[in-house]
């Protein structure tokens, strides 16, 4: 009799077929996690190699802020995902080393970068930069870049603010802010405040909402932060920028001398004798530009009163300068603490040439109160960058400007700071510069 096999051939099959499913699960199941521990590797080495960039870019913006790192320095910083880097920068001013090590989940990695003194000469990189005497925004202002960059600030005393808001009436910095006393109230510490869009290193924070990393000698009091917080020392004071403006007012006073108050209207009066070209010149006196006059500048102006601009007016660069912005200089070497002030009126205008270049107003006036302050500014002077290193500069209500190094900053309710990069090729200081990168390599 004839046996049929038929169903035990087909559990042999049925029992192969399913140890072949078995083994190929089973190796799928290792490529799987093959992969995915070759994927967290990768995500792991490329925040290793970020946190070292950051490192890089930190020190490269110290060494633009003009901190004096003395002959080696070092800094550690955490930075967001659990990945950490630390970094030391040596050399004299003719070149520095830069050596960062960035770490994240157990990779390493380290960059090296060389860097020499520049001759694009940066000298503005942040939109605003105080002395001791701080920084404080009113309510409905606003700190930015153009085009999509930072509005950082960098104060060597505290950063007031009236709303923590990050809506229109608050007072709002779209960048990073460094703080060498508190970041706080603009009434009183701990009320009010300040909104940081992105990181904030103080010595206290005690009334402000920051939108990404916090550093400080102690956790921040009423103000959140929605990235991490690292216990460090406040930031470090770092001078004001080194405004040479002794050579300017050689170069001026070298060109021609206007004696007496100058009043541009075309009378006797006229330093420009009715051209509204000025430049090459030092006006021992009051510089005054009547309403509705466009005035050209050509070069660097001394002005040894004040300077005085009334409204309805359009200031312009002369093409000739090319790339190099002009510089004007106000500034009484018999009343510095009473003249050397200069105020502009609403609706007037400044317009860079061709090549980008600009405005730069130095006052030297050494009265560092607001209430009376060296320069005080209510128009649209989103191409000029103003300095008083000795004093205060007060932006008024519904103003527009570039930059600022001073002092003490005020700025009213309803005015912009709108930082262009551009800017920090600004040239107010001959024969000086920034600092670019030579080589890279990691090691």
């Amino acid at each position: 009799m004839k046996r049929n096999n038929f169903g035990q051939a087909s559990l042999v099959m049925i029992l192969l077929i399913g140890m072949v499913a078995i083994t190929s699960a089973i190796a799928s199941s290792s490529l799987s996690v093959a992969n995915i521990q070759i994927e967290e590797t990768i995500h792991a080495s490329d925040q290793a190699w970020y946190a070292a960039w950051a490192g890089v870019d930190e020190v490269m913006l110290r060494l633009r802020a003009r901190q004096d790192f003395g002959p080696s320095y070092s800094l550690e910083l955490a930075i967001g995902g659990n990945a950490t880097v630390s970094a030391e920068v040596g050399g004299d001013s003719n070149q520095k080393t830069i050596r960062a090590t960035g770490y994240a989940a157990g990779i390493i990695k380290n960059l090296e970068v060389v860097v020499a003194p520049s001759s694009s000469k940066a000298s503005f990189t942040f939109a605003l930069q105080a002395g001791v005497g701080g920084i404080s925004l009113e309510g409905q202002t606003v700190v930015r870049g153009s085009n999509n960059t930072s509005g950082n600030i960098y104060s060597n005393g505290a950063i007031r603010g009236k709303s923590i808001s990050s809506g229109n009436s608050g007072s709002r910095i779209l960048g990073s802010v460094w703080a060498v006393d508190y970041i706080g109230g603009l009434d009183s510490p701990s009320s009010g405040g300040v909104y940081v869009q992105k990181d904030a290193w103080a010595s206290s924070l005690t009334a402000c909402w920051v939108g990404e990393d916090v550093m400080a000698p102690q956790p921040p009091s009423n103000c959140p932060y929605s990235g991490t917080f690292s216990l460090a020392a406040g930031p470090p004071a770092t001078p004001l920028g080194s405004v040479d403006a002794n050579y300017w007012k050689n170069q001026a006073q070298g060109a021609s001398i206007w004696n007496g108050d100058c009043v541009v209207d075309g009378s006797s009066l006229d330093c420009t004798s009715g051209s509204n070209y000025l430049g090459g010149i030092k006006i021992v006196g009051n510089l005054t530009v009547p309403s509705g006059t466009n005035l050209t500048f050509t070069g660097p102006v001394w002005i040894t009163k004040d300077f005085t601009i009334d409204s309805n007016n359009d200031f312009y660069t002369a093409e000739t300068v090319g790339g190099n912005s002009i510089v004007v200089v106000v500034s009484s070497p018999d009343n510095p603490a009473g003249q050397g002030r200069i105020v502009t009126s609403s609706n007037v205008e400044f317009f860079r040439n061709s090549f980008g270049a600009g405005l730069v107003f130095i006052s030297e006036n050494t009265f560092d109160q607001c209430s009376n302050p060296s320069i005080k500014t209510s128009s649209n002077t989103a191409t000029v960058v103003f300095v008083a290193l000795n004093g205060c500069v007060y932006v008024n209500s519904n103003s527009i400007l570039s930059g600022i190094l001073a002092k003490e900053i005020f700025v009213e309710n309803n005015a912009t700071i709108e930082f262009d990069p551009s800017m920090a090729r600004a040239i107010v200081e001959p024969g000086s510069g920034g600092w670019a990168v030579v080589s890279i390599k990691e090691i």
